[in-house]
């Protein structure tokens, strides 16, 4: 903290100064006037380097503290196991991006192939293991990133990154449905390892657009370098989309005002028919209600659940009469089949289909039967 002290500067004679200005002694620091309004004190002022000094160490603090708290920190590599060769590019992509956010920690070789070796599973790691194992010598490879690298691409990469790429973009192809973006993705990065020149590559990218694209294209002509292909491409894409919402948003209006109008005619029509079936239905299950009303008032049975009942009763477990109603009808001289008086079972009316007349002519010869001496 600066120190305070009243003292006069010292006078010293100059004859290079005829004023006799007083100037302060060159073993005493300079001092200047103290703004509280006492002449008797004066403020000493920091010496030049001290204060260059506390300038520069001020400065790399605040650089320290801005970095620290303010440096944008990188994703950390997915895990690699070695299975898809087409995702090792993007593993040591990751692992170079998190190397330059944190270049204080990944100086050395060893630092970013132990980074590495901690995001490979499964058969990727199974590979360097022996090695990893062995702790009398490490390999070289543990100390060198770039032959680290060479080695995964040997073993775990496209085994002709070159041909492959080349394939993939003959077989590019963007679908009408499809935007723009993916295929020049897919196009980028196929096409940085193919090394083919703008011409070729302009042709290229052109012949998988989608068609919708090269007819506008064809319109406004094709243009002469890659770039400015895909720029116009873009435009024409996006146009594309935006329409396409345009017109998805009008259809949607449309629907809903039509839903929101319903068709009185149709209305009317409907309740009338619908007074209408419902006096029809009505009338129609009054007719039935009358009908069997009158029937009964004729004396003709309502329902023939009883009939059926009284039937059941003359009948065996096996469908067939029992004992004692075939012995009451043959006392009484009663047709077999139906149990009614005047006829016999062959000439029996209700005995129409060639079943029941074949069953009649059964029951016909069974017509002389003795009563059972166990049941008498």
């Amino acid at each position: 903290m600066p120190t305070l002290r009243s003292q006069q500067p010292q006078v010293t004679d100059d004859p290079m100064n005829p004023d006799r200005t007083p100037t302060p002694a060159h073993d005493e620091e300079p001092v200047v006037p103290d703004n509280s309004g006492n002449p008797d004190r004066e403020t000493s002022v920091m010496s030049t380097p001290a204060l260059a000094n506390a300038i520069e160490l001020l400065t790399d603090e605040l650089r320290r503290r801005e970095g620290n708290g303010q440096k944008a920190k990188a994703k950390e590599p997915d895990t690699f196991d070695g299975t898809d060769s087409r995702k090792l590019n993007n593993f040591i992509l990751l692992c170079n991006l998190y190397f330059r956010s944190n270049p204080n920690s990944y100086r050395e070789g060893e630092n970013k192939v132990n980074f590495a070796l901690s995001y490979l599973r499964g058969l990727a790691l199974e590979y360097f293991e022996p090695a990893l194992m062995d702790s009398d010598e490490a390999p070289d490879w543990f100390f060198d990133w770039n032959e680290f690298v060479r080695l995964l691409r040997v073993q775990f990469g496209p085994i002709d990154p070159t041909g492959d790429a080349e394939d993939g973009i003959d077989n590019l192809k963007m679908q009408d449905n499809q935007h723009i973006v993916k295929y020049n993705v897919d196009f980028n990065r196929l096409a940085i390892r193919t090394r083919w020149d703008d011409s070729v590559l302009r042709h290229r990218y052109y012949s998988g657009l989608a068609e919708r694209i090269k007819d506008v294209m064809g319109q406004q002509g094709k243009p002469s370098t890659l770039e400015e292909m895909k720029t116009l491409a873009h435009s024409i894409d996006s146009r594309h989309w935006e329409r396409a919402r345009e017109k998805s948003r009008g259809k949607n209006k449309s629907d809903k005002s039509e839903d929101k109008k319903p068709d009185d005619k149709n209305k009317g029509s409907n309740s009338g028919n619908n007074s209408g079936n419902n006096s029809t239905n009505n009338s129609g299950k009054n007719k039935k209600g009358n009908k069997n009303s009158n029937d009964n008032k004729t004396g003709k049975p309502a329902s023939t659940s009883g009939q059926s009942s009284s039937i059941a009763d003359k009948l065996g477990k096996d469908g067939k009469l029992t004992y004692q109603e075939r012995q009451r009808r043959f006392d009484n001289n009663l047709c077999m089949f139906c149990g009614g008086a005047g006829h016999t079972a062959k000439e029996c009316p209700k005995s129409t289909s060639s079943a029941s007349k074949a069953k009649a002519r059964s029951v016909q010869a069974k017509e002389k039967v003795t009563p059972d001496p166990k049941k008498d």
